[in-house]
């Protein structure tokens, strides 16, 4: 798939403590979308920012950021 034919805004999310995907991977991800930001939370597991409360409150605060 060619990344950079996406031009809509993307926030790849990565947690910090995911064990199943590198955080290289997420990186490498975020630099072949030409319109992407990363963001690393600490304390994260895999899907945390989806799952856990706690996570959620420093995930949804960035959601603004991407719709603008």
């Amino acid at each position: 798939m060619d990344f950079s034919l996406i031009r809509h805004p993307v926030l790849v999310a990565y947690g910090e403590d995911d064990r199943r995907l590198p955080t290289r991977a997420s990186s490498d991800l975020a630099h072949r979308l030409p319109n992407a930001s990363l963001r690393i939370y600490p304390d994260v597991g895999h899907g945390g920012v989806f799952q856990h409360h706690e996570h959620h409150e420093q995930f949804v605060p960035h959601i603004p950021e991407l719709l603008r």
